[in-house]
């Protein structure tokens, strides 16, 4: 049998005036084929380096929209660009046309500082010009005999050409090229020269390897073959279709298998329009599923977009996705590159074969931006981050979607595929930000990210986030790219309480000797200090409201022990709870009285107030032990001094998640001041005190946080130690006023300013209330 071989080239208009064909294969390329000619030399410009800051060790990508915007602008990025009319594409403008550069987010990538430096882009073609002024200084393998041809030199131009201010740059500036021709001779397909020239493009580990060549079969022809020969393998459909031997076909299918290995295969579809599910090459995966791992077919068409880039028109110019859809992207191949005819030559065409090298040239951008991926993995990012927003108001119909998993699904059109390539969008967070727990992104417990920031107590401070501070670590997206972000990120602190304490107290009984029984909005003020004092300094300042039993009996002739037992929530956590008992020892001395006593509290939800979520579990329940000492000395008839201290230690129980550990936790809290009563009327009592609301002193908190991944998805993780030591102390300076109305109600106004608010150097505060407290 007889059959066409095609190069994937739409029509071209020459820049001056000397026709030339660009075919290959075992036939003539058809009618279709282009006509070109030999430019004019492009001027030069000063050359643009891209930014050097942004990369994956410390935040992954990073886009300088400033950068971006000035790319976009310059000369040499635009130089790329062809207009419709121009290559007579055919299409008649009614709008802005798209420069394919920008509307691919080429100049988004190039301002994170990406060129694909450090890859290799391997492309089969008919031939190459490599002494192109494009590739200077580039570092070019070859596998075979190399003609030389403008078809090859365009493409290869497109996907790596020099970033340096001359003609155009491609996009991938700084990645290397692999060279492999089809026709060594110069004529007649060679697939023992395709075959070895893609497996030694994958021993030298080429990220993309690019096709713009394919033959002019239909995929519904190849359907029906195989349909009809059930037997028949897919080697022996094409050998069947297109002859060259089954076996040969067989080698080469396994060869384009190994490739998937290290690189992603990009086939351009045919430039027939009318072929509604594509042609027999590019959709081989369809029929053969084992190449679908790391495909990618490419469709070209015309597109128009508004002032925001905003795509509202488009004109398929090749054929249809048909049954690549699943592996489909589109793109603007309406462009200019360089030519043959010289080492400064360019010109200007349209078709898939110029949409392929830029897919093949974002390939070699995420490789370098995530060498952690695998060549499935950035096929997956491409294809789910393409530009599909536009179908509805074009009226594309969807014909499925395709779900990558955790949660991120992609729509797909059987005309366009997934839509069109956007480079921003593949570089960016795709889905769900996640953390990770486990050997492999695979099989890891996955904590959403937004969920699992650690809400860290006043007592506190911002000793954790010091802590983590000088540490990164790694959060995941969807599909399971890696983004380093600050350790000390994940954690928020409690604002301080500005507002001085205002007792409300429901009492069943009145105080004294006896069983007594009171619900509290603070445990801290009723068991820790004397009447009209802060409470703040203490332990239970944290467990917020709660039911307190209290019993109290004389001890010889001068002293009275109070035994109790207390239950309350969290006051800062609804799921946390605090239950314990205590005594307090309380005794005259001099015109004075001196407290000593201790509590012993079950704690359960966390440690200190400190709740264990998912990710970071710093503990299910805990124990807390303190000690307190309170002293209120007369001076005068109607002027008291007092004093208070509390100390003690916490140790958690049980935790999980990132936190291997968190040990040797203690806790201190004071309270000074002065007590003047009969003010401005009998029994009022002013207050001024100097406190420290209570404050973790020491501890130490281990971590063990994922940092990364490797290509095979094992999860990399760090195990680190640190102290935790807030960067402030806060001191409040505190005044408060109480007046009772009768013998059961009282009214309070308070003023407090806190300096190192919350214990974080430098932070301050002011707090100002009234309250009213009634006895029942």
């Amino acid at each position: 049998m007889h059959f066409q071989f095609l190069l994937k080239l739409g029509a071209a208009v020459a820049l001056a005036g000397v026709l030339a064909a660009c075919s290959g294969g075992a036939n003539q390329a058809p009618a279709d084929t282009p006509t070109v000619s030999a430019p004019t030399t492009a001027p030069a410009l000063t050359p643009t380096p891209p930014s050097s800051q942004p990369k994956w060790i410390t935040s992954g990508v990073t886009f300088d929209p400033g950068l971006a915007a000035t790319y976009a602008a310059s000369a040499e990025f635009r130089r790329s660009d062809a207009t419709c009319q121009t290559v007579g594409c055919g299409v008649t403008s009614s709008g802005t046309q798209s420069t394919p550069f920008a509307l691919h987010g080429v100049n988004w990538a190039h301002s994170a500082g990406l060129t694909g430096a450090g890859n290799t882009v391997a492309i089969v073609d008919g031939g190459f010009l490599t002494s192109h002024r494009e590739f200077s200084g580039k570092n070019i393998t070859t596998y075979g005999t190399l003609p030389t041809s403008d078809h090859g030199t365009f493409v290869a131009s497109l996907a790596t050409a020099n970033k340096d201010g001359l003609g155009i740059h491609g996009v991938a500036p700084g990645a290397d090229l692999h060279l492999t021709s089809y026709q060594p001779t110069g004529a007649g397909f060679s697939i023992s020269n395709v075959t070895g020239g893609t497996l030694d493009a994958a021993a030298k580990r080429a990220v993309a390897q690019n096709n713009s060549w394919g033959f002019s079969v239909k995929a519904e022809t190849f359907q029906n073959y195989l349909a009809g020969h059930p037997g028949a393998t897919t080697a022996d459909g094409l050998n069947a279709l297109l002859g060259y031997g089954a076996g040969n076909w067989q080698s080469y299918l396994n060869a384009l298998d190994t490739f998937q290995k290290t690189g992603v295969i990009v086939w351009a579809l045919s430039n027939d329009d009318s072929y509604a599910q594509g042609d027999i090459t590019a959709t081989l995966p369809y029929f053969e599923p084992r190449l679908a791992e790391a495909w990618i077919a490419a469709a070209d068409g015309y597109f128009e977009v508004n002032g925001s880039g905003d795509i509202t028109r488009a004109v398929r110019l090749s054929a249809a996705c048909g049954i690549a859809a699943k592996f489909c992207l589109a793109g603007d191949g309406i462009t200019t590159g360089a030519w043959s005819t010289s080492n400064t030559a360019y010109a200007s065409g349209y078709g898939t074969s110029f949409v392929a090298p830029q897919i093949s040239g974002a390939v070699a951008l995420l490789a370098e931006a995530f060498p952690d991926l695998t060549p499935a993995e950035w096929t997956k990012r491409l294809l789910a981050s393409a530009n599909n927003k536009w179908f509805a108001s074009q009226g594309v119909p969807v014909a499925g979607t395709v779900d990558y998993g955790n949660g991120v699904t992609h729509a797909y059109s059987t005309e366009w595929g997934h839509g069109v390539l956007d480079l921003k969008a593949a570089l960016s967070p795709i889905g769900t930000l996640s953390m990770l727990s486990g050997a492999t992104v695979e099989t890891a417990t996955r904590y959403d990210a937004a969920q699992s920031a650690v809400s860290a107590p006043s007592s506190f401070g911002d000793a954790l986030q010091v802590a983590l501070a000088p540490q990164e670590m790694a959060v995941f997206d969807a599909l399971n790219r890696a983004y380093s972000v600050p350790a000390g990120a994940t954690v928020a602190s409690a604002p301080a309480t500005l507002l001085p304490r205002l007792d409300a107290v429901a009492s069943l009984d009145e105080e004294g000797a006896g069983l007594h029984m009171r619900y509290t909005d603070d445990l801290a003020g009723v068991v820790g200090g004397f009447s009209g004092a802060g409470g703040r300094g203490s332990v239970l300042g944290m467990a917020g409201s709660g039911m307190l039993m209290a019993s109290t009996a004389p001890v010889g002739s001068s002293a009275d022990l109070t035994a109790y037992g207390f239950a309350a929530g969290h006051g800062t956590l609804a799921d946390g709870s605090v239950a314990g008992a205590g005594v307090t020892f309380s005794f005259p001395v001099g015109a004075g009285n001196v407290r000593i006593g201790g509590l012993l509290a079950d704690e359960q939800g966390g440690i200190l107030g400190l709740h264990g979520n998912s990710a970071f579990n710093f503990g299910d329940a805990s124990t807390i032990g303190a000690f307190n000492l309170g002293v209120e000395q007369a001076v005068a008839p109607s002027l008291s001094l007092f004093g208070r201290i509390e100390y003690g230690a916490a140790a958690r129980r049980g935790g999980g998640g990132f936190v291997t550990d968190l040990a040797n936790l203690s806790f201190f809290g004071f309270e000074v001041g002065a007590a003047l009563r009969d003010v401005m009327q009998k029994e009022d009592r002013l207050t001024l005190s100097l406190s420290q609301p209570l404050r973790v002193e020491t501890g130490t908190v281990e971590l063990t946080t994922p940092v990364g991944r490797q290509t095979d998805g094992t999860i990399l993780s760090r195990t680190t130690q640190s102290q935790l030591a807030s960067s402030g102390r806060q001191l409040d300076l505190g005044f408060h006023y109480e007046t009772h109305l009768d013998n059961r109600a009282a009214l309070n106004v308070g003023m407090k300013y806190a300096a190192n608010a919350g214990h974080v150097a430098g932070a301050s505060g002011v707090g100002l209330s009234m309250g009213y407290r009634q006895n029942f």
